[in-house]
């Protein structure tokens, strides 16, 4: 017998206990157990080792998170903002507020400076 089928035999019943006692999933004859693994039960790897180390990320940092939302439109920023795990809910709603002020003022502005700058082409 070869090694590799010494490794797939069926460990023999144990002494005064009935097979389908021991094990309800016993398998008869040659064959082998398997283990079946379903998609999405099982995490791979590199879930595990990023998700501890969640913090050091750029887009959890406070300052990535503001800078995102002041320097990028805030319909990039609000998601990133909510998603961050290093703001507590009040500062979220805070925030949230904030730039949709913002937003509307630097739409406003930019609104002005264009009308302002095409009211003296406007009267030739």
């Amino acid at each position: 017998m070869t090694s590799a089928k010494a490794n797939l035999g069926i460990p023999a019943a144990k002494q005064g206990v009935e097979p389908t006692a021991q094990d309800p999933h016993r398998v008869s004859g040659d064959a082998h157990r398997s283990i079946v693994i379903q998609p999405g039960s099982v995490a791979p790897a590199y879930w595990s080792e990023s998700r501890a180390d969640d913090a050091a990320e750029w887009s959890n940092r406070p300052a990535a998170t503001l800078a995102v939302l002041f320097f990028v439109t805030g319909a990039f920023g609000i998601p990133l903002l909510w998603r961050n795990p290093n703001f507590a809910t009040w500062q979220r709603f805070l925030w949230s507020i904030v730039v949709l002020v913002y937003t509307i003022a630097l739409f406003a502005g930019v609104g002005m400076l264009v009308l302002h700058t095409l009211a003296p082409a406007g009267g030739n």
